[in-house]
Parts: structure tokens; sequence; C-alpha cells
């Protein structure tokens, strides 16, 4: 439980035979501008998604955004609700300007990561022997995007010897010899958790060799994962044995740097918390306050990446979580009527990983009067197919977005937890320090 972010990125290997074929569909209707058609994308021929070791890694094209855009500028729209829901993970290629995204929370997302790591140490970031290559190439791979991708917002006049973080004030010296270890300097650029995974040459298996996660959300701390094989670390996960270990270490043989993939997964809960959220929070079998509001609830989407670097041939998995609260979806087709539908009839391994029971006997008239609302507007009707959507894995409001202004939702364009954030955090840590003098 609360090890979704990392283990569902994961899983996302093996499910890449079950979803190449719809993921396609999706990707075409995206790139022609056919969300929310009802004529869908004839499916073709199985395409290429394996680049060989030779192919060239894509670079990322400026995006010429200020650090006053920042401040209201949103992520993509993520809506990652699949019905049926099985034990495999709907996987699209990444394009490489999306690998590490920008949003109004950015600066909220880098000081709580100073915050838990001053608390909280190796709990939540670590590295092995071994890993020195591999964490010195993220660092120079994550400083390079930075610089290219958004060169108003990190800014360098020595070649990215010293790079300046025009959104925190920071002046990164990254001069030889390192003054930190490049981890930290990672944590300082991008707001992303990251994993470094290492083939071993004795067994041919993968290890964690290094990871920075201030943002598990749950109950993954890294200090007791580290040098783990991936089969222990996912030990938890529902149906990891029966449907996803077999075809897991074949994805990752096949992969080279010039592959890129993305996909997110999610759960619910009725905070904003990035260490551990309320859900996770709660004692086995227990369940939410009745005092709180069903409009407080929110999906905590993790939006998730996979790449393989050049040089030390490590596994990098990225994990970036955002909220959105359920009411501000509530006049997006189906939505309502997905998320009622999986947190009582997702397999019963899912519901329990999710912690589904704790809540969702308290949610569900709320979400049937969600469900009522769309149907009174005809935005739904009783003979809609309850199915996954066909914008998946964006919102329907992705296509009349624009990357300079970002995709913020027509309805709620002003829509923004980051006092709730802040407010959240500084009641955690009142409950920290007292936990710590009793």
């Amino acid at each position: 439980m609360g090890e979704t972010s990392y283990a569902y990125l994961i899983a996302g290997g093996s499910a890449v035979a079950v979803t190449l074929l719809l993921s396609r569909k999706y990707i075409e209707a995206m790139i022609r501008g056919d969300y929310g058609r009802k004529s869908t994308p004839t499916l073709e021929k199985k395409p290429k998604y394996h680049s060989s070791r030779d192919d060239p890694i894509p670079q990322p094209t400026p995006l010429y955004i200020t650090p006053e855009q920042v401040s209201t500028y949103d992520d993509r729209p993520w809506r990652p609700f699949r019905w049926p829901y099985h034990q495999t993970m709907s996987i699209f290629k990444l394009d490489v300007n999306h690998w590490l995204d920008m949003d109004k929370y950015y600066v909220d997302y880098i000081k709580e990561k100073e915050r838990v790591y001053h608390r909280y140490g190796d709990e939540n970031i670590g590295w092995l022997p071994g890993s020195e290559l591999a964490c010195r190439e993220l660092m120079d791979m994550v400083r390079d995007h930075m610089l290219k991708r958004y060169p108003l917002l990190f800014t360098s006049e020595d070649e990215g010897q010293h790079v300046k973080n025009e959104l925190t004030g920071e002046l990164l010296d990254m001069t030889e010899p390192l003054k930190e270890h490049p981890l930290i300097y990672v944590s300082k650029m991008a707001k992303e958790d990251f994993y470094i995974v290492l083939k071993n040459k004795d067994d041919g298996k993968h290890y964690l060799m290094a990871a920075a996660v201030p943002f598990p959300g749950g109950s993954f701390g890294i200090k007791n994962k580290l040098g783990k094989h991936l089969d222990i670390i996912h030990s938890e996960v529902p149906y990891y044995e029966s449907k996803l270990k077999p075809s897991m270490e074949k994805w990752f043989a096949k992969m080279a740097p010039a592959d890129l993939v993305e996909r997110a997964s999610w759960y619910i809960s009725w905070d904003h918390k990035l260490l551990c959220n309320n859900v996770y929070a709660l004692q086995d079998g227990a369940k939410v306050d009745s005092d709180i509001e069903p409009t407080e609830f929110n999906v905590r989407v993790e939006r998730q990446t996979l790449r393989r670097l050049p040089k030390s041939d490590a596994i990098i998995f990225t994990n970036h979580p955002v909220f959105y609260n359920i009411d501000e979806m509530k006049d997006e087709p189906l939505i309502p009527s997905l998320i009622r539908k999986i947190i009582f009839e997702a397999p019963e391994g899912i519901c329990k990983y999710k912690n589904f029971a704790s809540f969702r006997d308290h949610l569900v008239p709320y979400l049937d009067e969600l469900v009522q609302r769309q149907l009174d507007l005809g935005l739904i009707t009783e003979d809609t197919p309850l199915k996954t959507l066909p914008t998946y894995p964006f919102s329907n409001f992705f296509k009349d977005s624009n990357e300079e202004k970002g995709w913020n939702n027509p309805v709620h364009p002003n829509n923004n937890y980051r006092e709730k954030l802040e407010k959240e955090i500084k009641e955690t840590e009142k409950k920290e320090d007292a936990s710590k003098l009793v």
C-alpha cells in the first residue's frame, strides 16, 4: 500500500503487449485532434515500439515560458480511468518535451522536497556503490534537458557549470568536485521523484540502486528497498506474480535509450499531501471521518515516465503527482460514472491496494449526484457505454489547449490547491514534532 507510483510504473513493461494496439489508436487520435469524435481510428499493423541501440536520442525543443507564466501554468490534464479494470497498464510513447513537465506547483514541490529530505534523509533519498556513473549521468541529462527545454527558467553563462534556477533563485554550482550528491542537484531542478535501476551482470536481473523519492504518497521508504531485486520490491503489488512478472525483464532487455514511454496511475484521497496521503495514513480497516465533505475528495494522478540512460545503461523511472478535485471534473462526460464503478467493482486486490473500502461508502452518494447531474445536462445518457474514455489519457479539453499557456480547465481556469497544500504540510509538521516528544 502506498507504493503505487513506483510499482505500477515498472509493471508497465509487462503490459505493453496487451495495451499497444489501444495506445496506437489513441495516440493517432491525439495527433489528428480527433478527441471526442464518434469515429475512431482503424487499427493497423503493430507499430515499431522499440528502437535500435544506435538510434539518436530525442532532444527537447525550447519552450519560452517565463517564471511569471509558470505561476498559472497547468500540466497536461490526465484522466487515467479505465474500465474494464485489469492489472495492466496503458503505455504511450513519450514526447521528450514532456519528460520533465512544468506546472504552477513547481516551487511548492521543490520546497517540499527540501523539507522532506531535511527531516527524513535516507528514508527518501539514497544511493549504493555501483550507482555513481548512473547518478552523475542522470544529473547531466536533467541539467541539459532543463537548459534546452526551459531557456528562460534555467540559465547558464558557462555551459552548465553553474545553473541558475530562475524559479527558486538558487544558483547551482556543478563544477568538479561536486559539492553535493548528483541526486540532490537533480532534486533541485526537477519536481519529479526519480528511481535508478541497474542490471546485475551476475544474474542478469534488475535492482534498485539509487532513488530520490520525497513524494511516495504512502509507505514507500527507499532505505530498505535499495539493493533489492524488483521482484522483492513488488511483492505486495496485486497480481504481480501471476500477470506482470513473466514479461517485465523481457521488456527491459529490449529498451533502448531512444525509447521513452509514459503512463499514469491514480488513487483517491481527501488531502493534497505529497509525502503521505490521508488514505494511506489510516489504520487497517479504518474509515474516513464522517465529517469530511465529499467535495474535499480528489484524485491523485501519478504521471510516470520510463527511459534508459545511454552510458550507464541504467533505467530511469520518474513520478510526478498532481491532484484533481473530483468536483472540477464533474462536467467531463463519464468521469463520475467511471470512478463510482471502479472503486466498487475493480478486482479485489486492486480495491484493497488502493484502500477504496475506507471511503467509498462515504463518497458514493456524492458520485450518484454527479452522475445524475450529467444525465440531466445531457452529457451522458442511460445508454452511454461505460468504458475507458476515448480521450485517454488526457481530458476532453486537451485538444483545445495551448502549450504556451498550459492546459487550463476552461470551466475551472483558476483552480489551485497551493494554499491547501501549504496548510496541510504545516499541520503535518506539527504532528511530526509532537510524535518526537512522545
